[in-house]
C-alpha cells in the first residue's frame, strides 16, 4: 500500500503547497499593481474603469475573452486626443469583481449599461468590441439602437463561425472550451497558471506578452496569473454558444441600427485557426459589415487576431473614421 500512498501524499503536498503560493503571490500582486482608472461599487462589486479625453461622441472599448483594459493601451490614449474614451474590466478579470452571474452575452450588456449610467456617461455611444466581446456590441445594437451610434468590430465572433468550417477545427475548439471550463479554475487555485504564464507557456496566450512593452508586461502576467482569471475564462468559456444564441435569435427579430460600422479582420492566421479557417471568418465579417447600410469591411493583411497590438494604426483611424460619421 505505501506505493501507493506515498506518491498520493506528495501530490495532496504540491497542491496544498501551490494553491498557499498562489494566495500569497495574488496578494503580493494586488498590493504591488495599483488600479491605473477607478474602481465604482455596483451590487456590492467593484467594478474597475479608465477614461481618457473629452468630447462626443464617448467611444466604449470591450476586450476578448480573458482581455483587460491593457489591451487598448496602444489605442485609448490615442483615441483621446479627439474624443471620449472609456476601457473596463468586464466582472472577474483585471481589477474587477468576480460575480456570480452567468457570464453571458446578455448578462454582459446589462452589466456595461449600468456601469455607464453609475459613472454618468450618456449615450449614445460607439462601440468597440473586440473578438468575443464583439457579440456584445452587437447584442447591445440590437436590444437598445438609440444608444449605438457608430461600431468598430476588430476581429470579433460570429454566431456563425462554426457552421461550415472544417470539421476537426470545430472539434478542436470545442474540446479547448471543455477543457478550458473544467481544469482552468483549478490550474488558477492551484498557481498551475501562473506558472505557465510566469514562463511564458500557456498556448492561448503565445506571443501575446511580447506584444505589451516590457515595463507592461510584470503587470499584464499578474492579471492573467489571478485565481479569479481562470474561473471567469472558464465561466465565458462555458457560454460562448449561449451568447452566440442570443446574438442569433436578437438579429432574427431585430434590426441593426444604420450607423458607421468599420469591421475588421486579421489576415493572418493563429496558432489555432488555419488559412481556411481565416477565410471563412473574413466572409462572415463581410456578412456583419453588411446588417448597416454604412458597413465597411477591412482587412488586416500584416496583422494576427490582436490587432489593435499588431496594427493599433488601423483600429485608431477606424474608430476615428465612424466618430467623425457620427460628428
Amino acid at each position: 500500500m505505501l506505493w501507493l500512498v506515498a506518491p498520493l501524499g506528495v501530490l495532496i503536498g504540491v497542491v496544498g503547497f501551490g494553491a498557499i503560493y498562489q494566495a500569497l503571490a495574488t496578494h503580493h500582486d494586488r498590493q504591488r499593481f495599483l488600479p491605473a482608472g477607478k474602481l465604482i461599487e455596483i451590487n456590492g462589486n467593484n467594478w474597475h474603469y479608465q477614461i481618457m479625453g473629452e468630447g462626443y461622441p464617448t467611444v466604449i472599448l470591450d476586450s476578448g475573452a480573458g482581455g483587460t483594459h491593457l489591451d487598448w493601451q496602444l489605442v485609448q490614449p490615442e483615441v483621446a486626443k479627439f474624443t471620449r474614451v472609456l476601457a473596463y474590466d468586464r466582472a472577474g478579470y483585471g481589477w474587477s469583481d468576480l460575480s456570480s452571474e452567468s457570464r453571458t452575452a446578455e448578462q454582459a450588456v446589462s452589466e456595461l449599461r449600468q456601469l455607464l449610467r453609475e459613472v454618468e456617461i450618456k449615450p449614445p455611444y460607439v462601440l468597440v468590441g473586440m473578438s468575443f466581446s464583439g457579440l456584445f456590441s452587437r447584442l447591445f445594437a440590437y436590444h437598445y439602437p438609440e444608444e449605438v451610434a457608430g461600431m468598430v468590430l476588430v476581429d470579433v465572433a460570429h454566431e456563425k463561425m462554426y457552421e461550415d468550417s472544417p470539421a476537426e477545427w470545430v472539434e478542436l475548439n470545442k474540446r479547448l472550451e471543455s477543457l478550458l471550463v473544467h481544469v482552468l479554475p483549478m490550474m488558477g487555485r492551484i498557481g498551475l497558471l501562473r506558472l505557465l504564464v510566469t514562463f511564458d507557456s500557456l498556448p492561448m496566450a503565445a506571443g501575446l506578452f511580447q506584444k505589451f512593452s516590457p515595463a507592461m508586461r510584470p503587470l499584464a502576467k499578474a492579471l492573467y496569473s489571478q485565481t479569479q482569471f481562470g474561473k471567469t475564462f472558464a465561466q465565458e468559456s462555458a457560454v460562448v454558444s449561449a451568447s452566440m444564441n442570443q446574438v442569433e435569435q436578437a438579429r432574427k427579430v431585430k434590426p441593426f441600427p444604420d450607423i458607421p460600422l468599420i469591421v475588421l479582420s486579421s489576415g493572418k492566421p493563429g496558432f489555432d485557426i488555419t488559412q481556411e479557417v481565416r477565410e471563412k471568418l473574413k466572409e462572415l465579417h463581410v456578412d456583419l459589415a453588411n446588417e448597416s447600410p454604412q458597413g465597411v469591411h477591412i482587412v488586416a493583411h500584416e496583422s494576427g487576431h490582436v490587432i489593435q497590438l499588431d496594427d493599433p494604426a488601423l483600429v485608431i483611424d477606424a474608430i476615428r473614421q465612424v466618430v467623425e460619421k457620427v460628428r
